[in-house]
């Protein structure tokens, strides 16, 4: 007796359970049931969330053509979206072609630089010569008062240049503190 009492029981239990699961299912999410179902007023429920094709009264075909359709703007998107990468990749093709081009014309006109460079050199360093060699036969105590009015640089070019005792007899004639500074260079540069 006590064993049918809980079964009884147990199984009351369950009935009111889902019994009330069910009622408050259907009356929250009625589209759940594909029913109709009513509220107090008498008013229809709608569902608070549409879920395609599982709405009171919707068709799977309706569905299926809002799915068509949302595939087919997808694509279009995608296809768009693909033309923009494509279109995006051909400017950075020739972006990157102006860049190298660019960078080659800089190369070119690096190397023409140092062309220029080496050539203005060539004729500084012959026209040093040059006025070198008017100093190998002047009289160094004139040589000295014209250097007196150098760049310590020059006179140091010069005094490299000319014999060692043309050098000598210039230095003798400078100034003794520029003299003992330009030997101090000069002994630098050699």
């Amino acid at each position: 007796m006590k064993t049918a009492l809980v079964y009884i029981l147990g199984f009351t239990f369950s009935f009111t359970a889902i019994s009330g699961g069910m009622y408050f299912l259907s009356r929250n999410y009625p589209w759940m049931f594909n029913a109709a179902h009513t509220d107090n007023n008498g008013g229809k429920l709608t569902p608070t969330v549409t879920i395609p094709g599982f709405g009171p009264g919707e068709a799977v075909a309706d569905t299926t053509r809002g799915h068509n359709e949302t595939i087919s703007t997808l694509k279009e998107m995608l296809a768009e979206k693909n033309d923009s990468l494509a279109d995006k990749d051909d400017s950075i093709s020739v972006l990157d072609s102006t860049i190298s081009q660019l960078q080659q014309n800089n190369s070119d006109d690096d190397s023409m630089v140092k062309q220029l460079q080496a050539q203005v050199n060539a004729w500084n360093s012959k026209q040093k010569k040059n006025m070198a060699s008017a100093y190998e036969d002047m009289d160094p105590a004139v040589a000295a008062k014209i250097m007196a009015n150098l760049g310590n640089r020059d006179v140091i070019f010069i005094l490299s240049s000319v014999r060692k005792k043309q050098a000598a007899k210039i230095m003798g004639a400078l100034d003794p503190v520029r003299a003992a500074k330009l030997i101090s260079d000069l002994s630098h540069t050699k």
